[in-house]
């Protein structure tokens, strides 16, 4: 049930209860914290609901208020401690919840009890000045209440500038990683720790280290910050915040966030990019980048910017550059350009309009190190592990088991779950785990449809409200799969989580080479941000920023493969190949090649064109004897390549597998060699062309079709 417009109006009006500055950058030799908090009024306000009785039948609206604060750039609500909403008993029952909705742009949030703590009792940042709430009473027999406590009027903010010249030369970025932190003011950005959480600079922490910000607006023509809708809002986990405000080359913040309210994803799932961590390298030659939510003037304030400086200085824990920023860069990511890794926080301006420079904090901080490696609340991480592996097929009857183990750090895990679905549907199931023994856990499949790919994960919580760890860690954007099928149809596969014996070879270039590992280039010239089928890895060129191919090609070079155990062998393989030149946007920037003779000669089986625009993973399967021969001296090659010098190309492979038959075609009964779905002699003739060999007539496994299996299959004939 939604709420009318004929509502109830809590009026405001905006006593400023506080306000918060921040200082700016002074000359040459002064160095100031550049944060740049945004300033509110706190209004109290008296509205409640009193205690609802919800339905054991349907959900119902139970109350609603309308609270407006004329004028106000932005709300923010709180909520009193005391406010209780209904948790369900069981899965015939719902949550009780709080639906916040903004009347400017109809940005929406929603609240259980759960995500009411993780939020500390208040609510996300709303443009406009006017909010509705509604209490919603789930399907239980429980009773909820909420009382609105107050209301955070947002106000205009002063700009503070600590730029390295006459210019301010921040231009606009894109970068997902990278956030606003806020009320306080703040940059923070993801790292590849196991929960992707995040760092900041430790002069932010504070009754206002509140939320962090994705995929932020522009501002209004004022000044005025727009806030993203609450799907890109994320509360900052107090518990797990670890800081240290010690002073230039002492400054630093580790800390985590909850999931979304609304989506339920963690900021990795929805951005699926992260920073890898590195020491710094000798100034002297590099570039600096600093990318963050500075304070400027118009529509960029206070909007994800970004500019290069030199790299002046690596001394001891301090690193000091001329990169541009102002108040609120406070926190950024010291990023060394051309390495594609982040060496350090920015904290301090020290530049003016003739000279100086601006400073952070070392990723050599010994302090900050370990914490990294001592994580607590959010940032603590559950480990998946499969004892007995992960399944590439399911059977199309069910019953397969998987068995995870979840480590977790501190508390059990709670609520260990098997999310599954067909590839590209919408909706997604879930399966619950039966416990073993201890912390391991089976999953038991249903029944699937013959010939689908099935794409599944894992998911758990670090005690019942702790922070939610999925595997893999993008799920949902990543997943792992398997073909629902009927036989054993993969003779070989590889996923690049081990060295199966590739070789890579280049020719006229020194860059992009072919390199096995997890994406790590960071996504800014077109390759991809993860491996394609959920394990982890892949083959990539050029696995750090700005390492594309240029002016020559590279080759990757499959071991031997064996193919005569094949009823009709098919290769199946993902690709990524972009090319983001502008001068020549379909050049051919990767070939396909198959050999039956140990490498001797080569077949193209594909040629790849792109325009750049098509950065994406491709998965393809052919026929390897509509190319070349089914033998053992089979291999595959993929060549990255570009002919003039003038492109830049990015190509990854990933999950390479060579299977019997059709992976997804193959559903008739055991004993239907021909794949019509029935048993008759039709399949008795292909064991006998098979005789002496393995494969799939080999129904006993024992390595050769014989008279014992001729034997079996007869068993098998419908009567």
């Amino acid at each position: 049930m939604r709420l009318t417009l004929d509502s109830f109006i809590a009026g405001l009006v905006a006593l400023p209860a506080m306000m918060c500055s921040f200082a700016q950058a002074g000359g040459v030799h002064t160095e100031t914290e550049i944060d740049a908090p945004l300033i509110w009024s706190d209004v109290a306000i008296d509205a409640s609901s009193g205690i609802q009785q919800s339905s054991p039948t349907e959900e119902t609206l139970a109350w609603y208020s309308m609270v407006q604060a004329p004028n106000a750039n932005w709300l923010r609500l709180e909520f009193s401690d005391d406010s209780k909403l209904a948790l369900a008993a069981n899965d015939t029952e719902t949550d009780s919840y709080i639906r916040i909705t903004s009347l400017f742009d109809g940005a929406e949030q929603i609240l259980n009890a759960q995500s009411l703590a993780q939020w500390h009792n208040t609510s996300a940042y709303f443009n406009g000045d006017i909010v509705i709430i509604e209490l919603i009473s789930g399907k239980n027999n429980s009773t909820s209440s909420i009382s609105i406590k107050s209301t955070q009027v947002g106000e205009d903010i002063v700009v503070s500038k600590s730029q390295c010249g006459n210019t301010d030369d921040r231009i606009a970025s894109i970068d997902p990683r990278v956030c606003r932190i806020t009320p306080v003011g703040c940059t923070g950005w993801m790292i590849n720790d196991a929960n992707h959480m995040f760092l900041s600079a430790g002069h932010c922490p504070g009754n206002t280290f509140s939320v962090v910000q994705f995929n932020v607006p522009l501002s209004q023509s004022s000044g005025t910050i727009v806030n993203p809708p609450p799907e890109d809002q994320y509360p900052i986990d107090t518990t797990s915040v670890q800081y240290s405000n010690g002073g230039i080359g002492n400054d630093w913040c580790y800390f985590g966030v909850f999931p979304n309210s609304n989506t339920g994803l963690t900021p990795f799932q929805k951005q699926q990019a992260a920073f890898t961590l590195a020491a710094p390298p000798a100034a002297s030659g590099k570039t600096i980048r600093i990318t963050g939510f500075g304070v400027d003037t118009g529509n960029a304030n206070q909007t994800n910017q970004t500019h290069t400086g030199a790299f002046t200085s690596n001394s001891g824990t301090t690193l000091r550059y001329t990169a541009d920023t102002t108040g609120g860069n406070s926190g950024s990511p010291v990023i060394v350009e051309g390495l594609g890794v982040a060496v350090g926080i920015h904290t301090n301006g020290g530049c003016t309009t003739s000279g100086g420079s601006n400073s952070g904090t070392s990723y050599n901080q010994t302090a900050l190190r370990n914490a990294l490696i001592n994580p607590t609340g959010a940032c603590k991480s559950i480990a998946f592990t499969y004892p007995n592996g992960l399944p590439t097929q399911f059977s199309t009857v069910g019953g397969d088991q998987i068995t995870v183990t979840f480590t977790s750090p501190s508390s059990a895990a709670a609520l260990p779950k098997m999310i599954w679905k067909y590839e590209n549907a919408t909706t997604t199931s879930s399966i619950s785990g039966v416990l073993v023994s201890g912390n391991t856990y089976t999953f038991t499949t249903p029944a699937f449809t013959c010939g689908s790919r099935v794409l599944f994960g894992f998911s758990a919580r670090i005690g019942p409200t702790g922070g939610l760890c999925t595997s893999p860690s993008a799920l949902p954007q990543q997943w792992y799969a398997a073909v629902a099928t009927s036989i054993n149809l993969i003779l070989w596969a590889d996923y690049f989580e081990t060295d199966q014996s590739w070789t890579t070879s280049s020719s006229g270039t020194t860059t992009g080479l072919w390199t096995r590992g997890a994406p790590n280039a960071g996504g800014f010239n077109g390759d991809p941000l993860l491996d394609s089928d959920g394990s982890g890895k892949c083959f990539v060129t050029g696995n750090i920023e700005g390492n594309s191919l240029r002016a020559g090609n590279v080759t990757l070079t499959s071991p031997l493969l064996d193919a005569t155990n094949a009823f009709t062998p098919y290769l199946s393989y993902s690709r990524w190949a972009v090319n983001k030149s502008t001068t020549l946007p379909t050049q051919a920037v990767m070939k396909v090649q198959l050999s039956d003779d140990n490498g001797l000669n080569w077949v193209d089986v594909e040629t790849v064109e792109s325009d750049g625009t098509n950065a994406r993973w491709v998965s393809r399967q052919i026929a390897v004897q509509d190319f070349v021969n089914a033998t053992n001296q089979l291999r595959v090659r993929f060549i990255a390549s570009d002919t003039t010098g003038n492109s830049v190309v990015e190509a990854g492979v990933d999950g390479v597998r060579l299977l019997a038959d059709d992976g997804l075609g193959w559903c008739g009964p055991q004993g239907d060699f021909n794949n019509d779905r029935v048993i008759n002699a039709a399949d008795l003739g292909v064991m006998l062309t098979r005789f002496g060999q393995g494969g799939i007539t080999d129904l006993d496994n024992d390595g050769t079709t014989n008279s014992t299996d001729i034997g079996l299959w007869l068993l098998l004939l419908p009567e």
